[in-house]
Parts: C-alpha cells; sequence; structure tokens
C-alpha cells in the first residue's frame, strides 16, 4: 500500500513537471517564432490577416524573438500583375521583446503602394496581386515569411 501511494505521488509529480515545463516553453519557444499579417484600414493590433486591402495598408508583425533583430521587407508584383517584379523594399526593427505568442505586435509598418503599381495593370475584379516576403534573421530554422494578396483603389491607376 505505502509503495502504491509513493508511486501515484511519483507520477503526479511527473505529469505535473510536465505541464509546467509545457507552458513555460510556449511564453517563449525557441525558433521561427513570428509571424506576419496584411491589416487594412481600419488599423488595428487584433491580429487578423485581410487578402483584399487598399494601396495604404500595414504590416503587422507578432511573436518575434527579443535582440537587435530587424526584419527586411520586400514587395515583389504576382501575375497576373506582374512576374516576381520588385516593387519595394524595407527594414523593420521587430526585436524589442521576448516571443509572446500570436498576439504579441513588435512592429507595425503602413505602406501605400498606390506609385509603384502605376505601371501595372490592375484586374478588373481583385486589382493588383502583390506578394509580400520577409526575411527576419535570428531565428532557428527557416527565417522567412510569405503572404500574398490583391490591393484595390488607387487613385488614378
Amino acid at each position: 500500500m505505502r509503495l502504491l501511494s509513493t508511486l501515484v505521488r511519483v507520477a503526479l509529480v511527473g505529469v505535473l513537471g510536465v505541464f509546467l515545463s509545457a507552458g513555460v516553453a510556449s511564453a517563449d519557444p525557441p525558433g521561427n517564432n513570428g509571424t506576419v499579417k496584411i491589416d487594412g484600414v481600419a488599423f488595428d493590433q487584433y491580429p487578423d490577416n485581410e487578402p483584399h486591402v487598399g494601396c495604404t495598408f500595414q504590416v503587422d508583425f507578432y511573436g518575434f524573438d527579443l535582440g537587435d533583430l530587424n526584419a527586411s521587407v520586400k514587395f515583389s508584383a504576382q501575375p497576373p500583375t506582374g512576374k516576381s517584379i520588385t516593387l519595394l523594399t524595407d527594414t523593420v526593427f521587430i526585436g524589442e521583446d521576448a516571443a509572446g505568442g500570436g498576439t504579441d505586435v513588435d512592429a507595425q509598418r503602413t505602406y501605400d503602394l498606390s506609385g509603384a503599381l502605376k505601371l501595372f495593370m490592375a484586374h478588373p475584379n481583385q486589382g493588383y496581386h502583390v506578394k509580400l516576403k520577409v526575411n527576419a534573421p535570428g531565428s532557428i530554422g527557416k527565417d522567412t515569411k510569405y503572404k500574398t494578396f490583391w490591393v484595390t483603389g488607387c487613385a488614378g491607376y
């Protein structure tokens, strides 16, 4: 009986240890933690992804690690708009705090692609097809994030 009681206690301590270590690990997991989202007007800090935005929109960076980390940002025209033609590049600081999960905003940057898209013809229903590529060095494993979305409402184009 005493042996059974001891075994039950050891098992409970082991199970609690697994749950506690999982909780600690999820607060700042190792590796490529971050994500990017496309945010249309009105801008917010909720991690939703909007695949159809106007010429002015934001890229939101969530859950990246703490450190001297800068993401390189590249927008390209995608078929049917164009064939991988670079529209705009930028660098964004993303290492302000430890990875805090999917709702931890690390940076928000507003972009206007109206000037860059004036050389292209918009699809009559969808607008311009654009691909975002973000390289976030400092990650363990693959450090590249991609989003493809549509841009509409560029005045005069």
